[in-house]
């Protein structure tokens, strides 16, 4: 593959699944963006060995990966959607391309993966010990500050954003519970910028993998 491939088969795939999620064929929808996914990665990672710009790949893999985690919602399969959204997020620190992806796209994924952590925590049911309970407050206190800040930073960039609402909403209502760090977030003995989160997404990776929630 290379970096010609696709601009006009991967416009053709994200209409073929919007239109799929429309009509309510969800399974469909899952395995097309799934494959639109794979392809999109395997594309970014051919362009990285080779030493090319990855813009526009960078672009694709992320509505790629917005796309698949949207379906795996629409198909219940929360853990898999937390999964597909946090390894999306981390792929672009690997990358070291955070200022090839906007804000908006990362707020949607950090609200994809809260929502997802929140939707398997629930189907799990109520910690069995001080070792769960801790990963599932590291873990949401993780997110919502990173959500925290990608929803400042889309605020500021693209104020009419159609993601902003649905953030600032649950932000609203955990705002007094003090999982929200800012302007930095405490890893251990360090602070981590969140416009760098890759420790903390790899944290968060390791503590949801020893609930079972990570695939």
């Amino acid at each position: 593959m290379n970096d010609n491939v696709v601009t006009g088969d991967f416009g053709n795939m994200t209409a073929e699944i919007a239109v799929l999620l429309q009509t309510g064929d969800i399974d469909q929808a899952v395995r097309v963006s799934g494959e639109l996914l794979a392809t999109s990665d395997n594309n970014l990672r051919s362009l990285h060995n080779e030493g090319k710009p990855l813009d526009e790949a960078m672009q694709q893999f992320i509505e790629a990966a917005i796309l698949h985690v949207h379906a795996l919602r629409q198909a219940h399969a929360v853990s898999e959607a937390f999964s597909c959204a946090i390894g999306a997020l981390l792929t672009v620190e690997v990358y070291n391309a955070g200022s090839l992806v906007d804000p908006a796209r990362k707020l949607r994924l950090y609200s994809f993966a809260i929502t997802s952590a929140i939707d398997c925590f629930d189907r799990m049911g109520d910690a069995t010990d001080a070792d769960d309970e801790n990963h599932r407050g590291y873990i949401l206190s993780y997110l919502a500050s990173l959500l925290y800040h990608y929803y400042r930073a889309t605020a500021s960039a693209t104020p009419d954003d159609s993601s902003l609402p649905e953030a600032y909403n649950f932000l609203k209502a955990i705002e007094g519970s003090g999982a929200i760090q800012t302007p930095t977030i405490r890893l251990g003995e360090k602070t981590v910028d969140p416009a760098t989160p890759g420790p903390l997404l790899v944290d968060i990776m390791g503590r949801a993998a020893a609930l079972g929630i990570y695939s």
